[in-house]
C-alpha cells in the first residue's frame, strides 16, 4: 500500500470546525501518523482529490538528504507560539534530518534542520504566494520545496575551470554578492507590492459585489412585501418588522453614500444585512411561520494567508521589514453610486410616497458600469476555495478504503 499523507489550508471564511480545535493543537497524533505517511491531516481539512494530488507531490519530495512531511490543520494555531513552534515540535518528535511543513487556514510554517533561516523564510513566502494566488495545496507545497531546491535533488555550484580562480572569487565576494543581495531585496519588495495589489483588487471586487447584491435583495423584498403588509389580515408583527426594515434600509443609503474605506463599508454592510433580516422576518410572519434568527454578517475582507513571521518579527510585517500596502478604495470618488440599483431606486421612491424621507444619493450605477468599475465580477468561492473549510465545499467524505488509519482526527 502506497505511503500517503495529506494536509490543507484556505483562505476564506473557513468556519464550522470549532469542535475539532482541540485535536488541531496536538503534536503526538501528527508524529505518529507521519511515521507511516508523508502527509497527515485533520478530518474535514481536505477532499479526496486534493489528498491524491498532495500525496503524489509530497512523495516526489522524499530524498536521501532527509524527509519532507506535511501537516494540515483545520483550525489556526492557538496552543503554541505560532506555526513555527508547532512545526518544530513535530519535526523534533520525528527526529532525524528533514523538513515539516504545516498548513493552517491562516498560516503556513516550515521547520527544517536542512536549511538556513533565510531559506525557510523564502520557502514559506513562496507557499503563501502560491496559495493566495489561487493555487492548490499541492502546488503551494511544491512551491515551498522548489524554493529550497528540494525538488531538484540538490543544487550543485558551478565552480568553472581554468587557473586564476581566486581573484574572481574575491571579486564575487566583495562586489558581486552585495549587488546580488540588493537585487534580491528589491525584487522581493516589488513582488510583495504586486501580490498585495492583486489581492487587494480581488478582495475589494468581491466585497463590492456582495454589498451591491445585498442592497438589491433588500430593495426587491421591500417592493414585494409592501402591499402584502397593507392587507387587513396582515399580522401586526409583520407590519412592525416591515417598518423596521424599511427604516433601516433608508438609513443604510446614507451610510453607503458616506462610506469611503473598508471599515466604513463593512459597517454599512452590517446594517444592510440586518435590514434584509427584517424583510425575511416579515415574509415568515405573513406566512404564519416562526421568525428566523438574526444572521451574523460574514466578513467582507477576509485576511489572506501569510507566511509565518521570522523569530522576533511582527507578524504584520513582510520579510525585510516591509509592510504590505493596503490601499483604500475611496468609494465617494465615482459620480455614480455603486450601491444604488434599479430596484433600490424603485424602493426608495415607494418609501418616499409612503412619507418616509430618503437620503440624497448619487445617481444609480447600472450593472454594466458596475462590472467595469469593480474590475469584473470575482469568481464565486465555490470555484476556488469554498467557505466550508480549506477546500472542497461543505463536509468531506473520504472513501472507506482511505478513511481507516489516515489523518490525526481518526486516532
Amino acid at each position: 500500500m502506497r505511503r500517503l499523507g495529506v494536509a490543507l489550508v484556505a483562505i476564506t471564511a473557513w468556519g464550522a470546525l470549532g469542535p475539532r480545535a482541540a485535536s488541531a493543537q496536538q503534536v503526538d497524533p501528527a508524529v505518529d501518523d507521519l511515521r507511516d505517511n508523508d502527509v497527515t491531516f485533520e478530518e474535514g481539512a481536505v477532499s479526496s482529490s486534493e489528498l491524491d494530488e498532495l500525496d503524489t507531490t509530497v512523495a516526489q519530495l522524499q530524498s536521501h538528504d532527509g524527509y519532507f512531511k506535511v501537516v494540515v490543520l483545520a483550525e489556526p494555531i492557538e496552543d503554541f507560539n505560532g506555526g513555527r513552534d508547532f512545526a518544530d515540535q513535530v519535526r523534533e518528535g520525528l527526529g532525524g534530518q528533514g523538513r515539516v511543513l504545516v498548513w493552517t487556514p491562516n498560516e503556513v510554517a516550515l521547520s527544517s534542520n536542512l536549511d538556513t533561516p533565510e531559506e525557510i523564510d523564502n520557502a514559506e513566502q513562496a507557499a503563501a504566494d502560491r496559495i493566495n494566488s489561487g493555487g492548490s495545496l499541492a502546488s503551494a507545497t511544491g512551491a515551498a520545496a522548489g524554493a529550497l531546491g528540494a525538488d531538484a535533488g540538490g543544487v550543485a555550484a558551478d565552480q568553472g575551470g581554468g587557473g586564476g580562480g581566486f581573484p574572481w572569487l574575491l571579486l564575487l565576494l566583495v562586489v558581486g554578492i552585495p549587488l546580488l543581495l540588493l537585487w534580491v531585496m528589491w525584487r522581493s519588495a516589488r513582488r510583495q507590492r504586486e501580490r498585495a495589489t492583486a489581492l487587494s483588487t480581488e478582495e475589494i471586487g468581491a466585497a463590492e459585489t456582495k454589498v451591491r447584491s445585498a442592497v438589491d435583495k433588500v430593495a426587491n423584498d421591500l417592493l414585494e412585501l409592501a402591499d402584502k403588509t397593507d392587507l387587513p389580515d396582515a399580522p401586526a408583527e409583520a407590519r412592525a418588522a416591515f417598518s423596521q426594515g424599511a427604516q433601516l434600509f433608508t438609513e443604510t443609503q446614507k451610510l453607503l453614500e458616506e462610506a469611503d474605506t473598508r471599515p466604513e463599508l463593512e459597517a454599512a454592510f452590517r446594517e444592510v444585512v440586518k435590514a434584509g433580516w427584517h424583510m425575511d422576518t416579515t415574509r415568515a410572519l405573513l406566512a404564519r411561520q416562526p421568525a428566523p434568527a438574526e444572521p451574523e454578517p460574514e466578513p467582507l475582507f477576509p485576511e489572506p494567508v501569510v507566511a509565518a513571521a521570522p523569530a522576533g518579527a511582527p507578524p504584520e510585517q513582510l520579510p525585510g521589514g516591509l509592510e504590505a500596502p493596503r490601499a483604500e478604495p475611496q468609494y465617494r470618488q465615482p459620480d455614480l453610486s455603486p450601491w444604488i440599483t434599479a430596484a433600490a431606486m424603485a424602493a426608495m421612491a415607494m418609501l418616499s410616497r409612503r412619507g418616509m424621507a430618503q437620503a440624497q444619493t448619487r445617481p444609480p450605477m447600472d450593472d454594466g458600469v458596475f462590472g467595469q468599475w469593480a474590475g469584473g465580477l470575482p469568481p464565486s468561492p465555490s470555484s476556488s476555495r469554498p467557505s466550508g473549510g480549506m477546500s472542497g465545499g461543505g463536509r468531506v467524505v473520504l472513501p472507506s478504503g482511505r478513511s481507516r488509519g489516515r489523518g490525526m482526527g481518526r486516532r
